[in-house]
């Protein structure tokens, strides 16, 4: 009786399955089709051939993208007794939509590779210094001095400047002193250390570089960060970039995670930040490596769907020897 029935239901299920299927393929090639116009819309609006260049710098270049599901007013008609499934389909559905259509946005503007990203996100690329500048600058300790010796097999021809404490470090690069400092900005016993990240943004240093680095005994591990005045990109580890994002609704937090399975991103950690405005659910620190990534797309994807992101870094995680 069981085996009958079953049989009964897979032979449906596979019916239905074919005719879900061509309809989905069916939206593939209508929403590719219409990411082509957007993606068109935002060159000519903003006159940069580079599509996500656009976006990310102008603030013309959401609006042809954002006009296009604003409009978008028709929905799938379900019988009274399905109604309780409506909300959860058509989310899902509008997600995929948005998801689908910033790939095909991406893909028609120039492809970025990872050393161009944070030129891309952040503006201006400036040169890794030489002779003398090439000073690195931190507190003296077992675990930060193995976070040097890491960072300087990538860098090469590096020195020692050593500080009091963190602050005097990172005011050392801002003092020209130093163009580099080592900074702890994450442990597995206290989880991202913010005091830390707020130094770094005080100063206007980015992170370039950064690996863990084990405890003394073992039982935890630091991430230090390589922080410099500008913004470079020094493709030497794990590429990843990490964001600050601002969200009115917490179960967007889901829409971010499909977000990097869809693109090919790993999400290395995503970490609840003290608020800062009232009226909004929460702000995250997001962390994605990039390594197998369509990085143009996620990038394209949040920077549309999320305005108020804020990056922090394009770099390198380097593993430790």
């Amino acid at each position: 009786m069981e085996q009958s029935f079953f049989g009964i239901f897979e032979k449906n299920s596979a019916r239905v399955t074919a005719q879900a299927s061509a309809a989905a393929e069916k939206s593939f090639f209508y929403l590719d089709e219409a990411a082509g116009v957007i993606a068109a819309e935002i060159a000519s609006q903003t006159g940069d051939s580079d599509v996500l260049r656009a976006i990310l710098d102008d603030e013309d270049g959401a609006r042809p993208y954002l006009d296009f599901f604003d409009q978008q007013r028709v929905k799938p008609s379900f019988a009274p007794i399905n109604g309780v499934q409506e909300p959860f389909f058509l989310r899902q559905n509008a997600r995929f939509a948005r998801l689908c259509v910033c790939r095909g946005i991406a893909k028609r503007g120039k492809r970025h590779s990872f050393a161009e990203l944070a030129e891309l996100v952040f503006g201006h690329l400036g040169e890794i210094p030489a002779g003398q500048n090439r000073k690195i600058a931190f507190l003296r300790n077992r675990q930060t001095f193995l976070a040097f010796e890491c960072f300087a097999k990538i860098l090469s021809g590096v020195s020692v400047l050593y500080e009091n404490n963190f602050q005097n470090a990172c005011e050392a690069v801002m003092g020209g002193e130093a163009a580099y400092a080592i900074i702890p900005i994450y442990s597995t016993a206290d989880g991202r250390l913010n005091s830390f990240y707020r130094m770094i943004e005080q100063h206007e240093l980015c992170i370039v570089l950064s690996c863990d680095i084990e405890s003394d005994d073992g039982e935890s591990v630091t991430t230090f960060a390589l922080v410099h005045r500008d913004r470079i990109c020094i493709g030497a580890g794990a590429p990843r970039f990490e964001c600050k994002i601002t969200l009115d609704d917490l179960s967007s937090l889901s829409d971010i995670t499909e977000a990097a399975y869809y693109f090919g991103a790993g999400i290395v950690s995503i970490e609840a930040l003290p608020m800062m405005f009232s009226g909004r659910a929460g702000t995250f620190s997001i962390i994605f490596d990039l390594s197998s990534a369509d990085a143009d797309g996620l990038l394209c994807y949040l920077a549309l769907e999320y305005p108020q992101m804020s990056a922090l870094g394009v770099y390198a995680a380097v593993p430790q020897d």
